[in-house]
């Protein structure tokens, strides 16, 4: 039985929920270059997708078979040969791939272009990408029936306008951080220890006092070459267009009848996860090695960082349903443009970053815009 609308409504809420807040438990916790961070993120982000793909299996209405006797079709749609057996979808774990490559990206492009100018890029690109690929029926995926295309792209607009005006606010950072007072201590002074992990001579990781967030990460005063600047724009784009195609290699197996259909969508999510992972891994090798083997590590960041993983495992589930239920075209710009409400007040009522007068018209401008966008796309909603 195909999904229902309202539950492709609720999914995407969850989603927003949970994109909007997976980063809190790391939030006070050094994630250096980022490298580590990610790597343990998708590690949790495949756990769950196991844990899921042993639900489905114990479940049988999921994975009902057509007819007593197994056939060809029974198998694609089913998505396995028997009770007890798991298909893996390679060109499902493609798109797992692609999320977790444009997910390497973050970290230089923070770097070379800052971080709100760099949320700005590749959330646009990754919002219009994914609603496009619907809207037009791209890579050989069929077009999305819509009631209203008009209140959907006047929508969608609306939305990439509240993004852009997110990313002119500008958040106060505090500078307690769960990392201090963690430090080895010197016995004389009483205060922590200041090491460098890079210069570490017994081979374990030593944390900095007071060590930096994210977002202390953006460039010197003086900034990155224009070189350097350019290539960060470039690389958010790709990053964007990454994350906006993650979803469509599954899907064009759902539109091919390649592997199962819509009734079964989540039957992608172990295999599309395992691409997450798998490449995450990979690139994480590579940054061992350019590292040469002394990779930045903080060893607190393993807990936070699975909590994390979960958190954002439990978001992209939902989104696989909304996709099912709602289309690309009308999923996507919801679930790409609610996280950043749903992060604006964690920064106002837990971390008190966001102050003063100017970054609460902004906020307020871009809210009431983003909810506006969001009301007009889900009431455009598919036929």
């Amino acid at each position: 039985m195909t999904t229902s609308h309202g539950v492709g409504y609720i999914c995407s809420l969850v989603a927003m929920l949970f994109f909007g807040s997976n980063f809190v438990p790391v939030k006070r916790f050094e994630t250096y270059d980022g490298m580590f961070y990610q790597w343990v993120m998708c590690a949790a982000i495949w756990i769950w997708g196991l844990l899921l793909q042993l639900v489905l299996i114990a479940t049988d209405d999921v994975f009902e078979l057509t007819g007593s006797n197994t056939t060809d079709v029974g198998l694609i749609q089913s998505s396995r040969p028997d009770k007890y057996s798991v298909k893996f979808f390679p060109f499902a774990a493609l798109g797992g791939a692609l999320w977790a490559t444009g997910n390497t990206m973050s970290v230089p492009i923070i770097n070379w272009i800052g971080l709100s100018m760099g949320l700005l890029i590749w959330g646009a690109a990754n919002m219009l990408m994914g609603w496009a690929t619907g809207a037009f029926g791209l890579f050989g995926l069929p077009v999305n029936e819509l009631q209203n295309k008009g209140l959907n792209y006047t929508g969608v607009a609306l939305a990439v306008v509240a993004l852009g005006l997110y990313s002119q606010i500008k958040a106060t950072l505090g500078k307690e951080k769960s990392d201090v007072g963690l430090q080895p201590l010197n016995a004389e002074s009483g205060k922590a220890v200041e090491e460098n992990p890079s210069n570490s001579m017994d081979g374990h990781v030593m944390l900095t006092p007071e060590p930096p967030l994210l977002e202390d990460l953006a460039p010197p005063d003086d900034g990155p070459t224009p070189a350097k600047r350019a290539a960060g724009v470039v690389m958010a784009v790709v990053a964007g267009l990454l994350y906006g195609n993650n979803f469509t290699p599954p899907q064009y197996m759902v539109a091919h009848t390649e592997g199962p259909d819509n009734d079964h969508i989540l039957s992608y999510v172990f295999s599309h996860f395992t691409g997450i992972f798998a490449t995450s891994t990979f690139w994480f090798l590579v940054y061992c090695c350019v590292m040469r083997s002394n990779p930045r590590i903080n060893p607190r960041l393993v807990l936070p960082g699975f909590v994390s993983g979960i958190m954002w495992a439990i978001a992209n589930t939902c989104w696989f349903i909304a996709n099912n239920a709602l289309s690309f075209s009308v999923s996507f710009p919801l679930i790409t443009s609610g996280p950043g409400i749903i992060s604006a007040l964690w920064g106002i009522f837990v971390f008190g970053e966001i102050k003063g007068k100017r970054n609460f018209i902004m906020l307020g401008l871009s809210m009431f815009l983003s909810i506006t966008g969001c009301v007009l796309i889900a009431v455009s909603g598919p036929k």
